[in-house]
């Protein structure tokens, strides 16, 4: 069932955003990282074959109101979404080479997997999958513009959803 939701979620936002990724940016500031960053993620470029790679995990719900100040680049992408509240829970940093994978944990028990497929001067093309103890939720490839974030958006959490913004930085 959260397959198809996700599923669905995917490909809604797709629909609605015809000649882009869904919820895909330009470049805009990053939201603060809640942890310290993995090693020097945050203060140097990666090397040429690697991306710095941010997940974002954001609770979207109804029960609360307004879009935490730490998510004000990504207001414009909340617009697709139903929810009244935006709320930043975490951030976490690695850099990624082509060819390997990091994986992050994510609230609720649930794992999300980046892998670097390519790069070229202008988006990273980027395999993402999410996993939980019931097996896998998610596996989809995305190309994220440099600089840019994509959004997965789905996974049930408390009173509302998880929302996932996966940034790719080089």
């Amino acid at each position: 069932m959260l397959r198809v939701l996700l599923l669905a979620v995917v490909l809604v936002a797709s629909a609605l955003l015809p000649d882009r990724a869904l919820a895909q940016s330009r470049p805009a500031p990053a939201p603060a990282p809640t942890r310290a960053p993995t090693s020097g993620a945050q203060t140097q470029k990666p090397a040429a074959n690697r991306v710095g790679v941010q997940i974002s995990v954001v609770h979207a719900t109804d029960s609360e109101s307004g879009i935490d100040p730490r998510l004000a680049a990504l207001t414009s992408s909340f617009r697709y979404f139903k929810y009244k509240g935006y709320r930043l829970l975490s951030t976490q940093d690695a850099d990624v080479s082509l060819g390997e994978d990091h994986s992050f944990p994510i609230e609720g028990g649930r794992r999300l997997k980046v892998t670097l497929i390519s790069k070229d001067d202008t988006r990273a093309r980027v395999r993402v999958e999410m996993t939980s103890d019931a097996g896998k939720l998610l596996d989809t490839t995305v190309s994220i513009n440099r600089g840019g974030t994509f959004i997965v958006a789905g996974p049930v959490y408390k009173d509302g959803i998880l929302m996932l913004p996966v940034r790719a930085d080089y």
